[in-house]
């Protein structure tokens, strides 16, 4: 049977997700989930099957509960995009610098998992996916796999940062590092629906994200490294989100015979 196992770390609600395979004797792939790992949630009992029919490789899911998510997971500030609403804080390096420091060293030593970068990934939807990519950016050498499901890459300024410039914000300045992709695996998805009947920036969703697909490849990650996948009928809901993980899942861990 599959295990959950809630955890208060630094602040944050995390749910451990144990395989029913789980042997403490081992070590586990892990990948850490923003929005508590709701994605994976959805689709647990099917990917328990993919890893006890030896499909996939066997995985630790790490869910963590935001604590202001439009806070939690934006690069910089930005004013809402709704009146009346509050604004984004932009505070995501603070939070992965919280998931990295605090959060991955309390799951290393008190679970079995491998803690190599090989062996640890980060994955997202929407924010949470915009927030795996810049996680890319700040921790390269702490995770080499990224899925990033339905990205907001509408985000202020977002696409041009991925483009090479450089965006001044509330008097600090932002620029793409570059990173050496060598290690790394990306797995990048987008509904073609998403955005069509949004009047805000929200509306650019399926086209910056083709567009950013072309930086990663600029980038440097190699072609069985950069995974980009669309659905014509998907929305930006959980439907498809919990899918294209598995997808994403198959990519990535699977065994090969």
């Amino acid at each position: 049977m599959v295990r959950y196992v809630t955890n208060k770390i630094a602040d944050y609600e995390v749910c451990v997700i144990l395989p029913s395979s789980y042997d403490h004797t081992k070590k586990y792939r892990t990948i850490y989930m923003h929005d508590g790992g709701e994605t994976a949630k959805q689709a647990v009992n099917h990917i328990d099957h993919l890893i006890l029919s030896g499909q996939i490789e066997p995985l630790i899911v790490i869910g963590i509960d935001s604590i202001n998510r439009n806070d939690d997971y934006t690069p910089w500030a930005a004013p809402s995009l709704a009146p009346h609403r509050g604004g984004f804080g932009g505070h995501a390096a603070a939070y992965l610098h919280t998931v990295v420091t605090e959060i991955k060293p309390y799951i290393d030593v008190h679970y079995a998992t491998n803690p190599a970068p090989s062996h640890t990934a980060i994955s997202g939807c929407s924010l949470g996916g915009l927030v795996s990519i810049f996680a890319s950016y700040y921790y390269p050498e702490v995770f080499h796999q990224y899925i990033s499901l339905s990205p907001s890459f509408w985000y202020e300024d977002v696409l041009r940062y991925l483009q090479g410039e450089k965006i001044e914000r509330q008097g600090k300045s932002y620029t793409k590092p570059t990173v050496n992709r060598q290690n790394h695996q990306l797995y990048l998805y987008v509904g073609e629906l998403e955005g069509i009947y949004k009047q805000t920036a929200q509306k650019h969703m399926v086209d910056y994200t083709k567009k950013a697909h072309l930086e990663f490849i600029k980038e440097g990650y190699s072609e069985d490294h950069l995974s980009f996948e669309s659905d014509p009928e998907g929305t930006h809901d959980d439907l498809f989100f919990s899918t294209y993980f598995v997808h994403a899942l198959r990519r990535l861990f699977a065994i090969k015979a």
